[in-house]
């Protein structure tokens, strides 16, 4: 695998960028299976494994959200500005993602669900996917490559110190 940012900091939000995608393919996998499962006791139990691993996921995704939020976004907003352009949009892809997992959780909470209910569930859930996976790619391409070009040894220290935990 090789890294599209050389700034160390960045590269810690790209190998998380990395688990998070790889979190997403293995319950996107499951997803599909639910979705062509004809039986119905058999779509409840693969419902139910998707609901676990996508609650599993939603931890992860929220700890590298807020690192962005808490530290990258500020930093890279001091260059750019942060009440229009690219970060703000950023932001809201980030509210956007939790209310299509959020409300996937919620809605599989409930008993009695149809067959049809499972299926817009489901295309619910696949628009989160697919935000997600779009959203990291701007990141990647968009804000990681600005604050290569912007930032000072100063700012990717501070960011350094500041993403380099872990978030499972």
């Amino acid at each position: 695998m090789q890294f599209q940012t050389k700034m160390k900091a960045l590269r810690i939000l790209e190998n998380e960028h990395l688990l998070i995608r790889s979190l997403l393919h293995e319950w996107y996998q499951i997803m599909m299976d639910v979705k062509q499962t004809d039986a119905m006791l058999s779509k409840y139990h693969k419902l139910r494994i998707l609901k676990e691993k996508v609650s599993d996921f939603l931890p992860i995704l929220d700890k590298h959200q807020a690192k962005e939020e808490r530290f990258f976004f500020p930093i890279l907003g001091s260059y750019i500005g942060t009440d229009q352009g690219p970060i703000i949009t950023i932001e809201a892809e980030h509210d956007e993602m939790a209310q299509y997992f959020n409300h996937f959780i919620g809605v599989t909470n409930m008993m009695e669900l149809s067959t049809e209910d499972i299926n817009l569930l489901l295309n619910d859930l696949n628009e989160g996917y697919e935000i997600c996976m779009v959203h990291m790619y701007k990141e990647e391409s968009v804000l990681f490559q600005m604050a290569e070009k912007v930032f000072k040894i100063k700012d990717e220290e501070t960011l350094l110190e500041a993403v380099n935990t872990k978030i499972i």
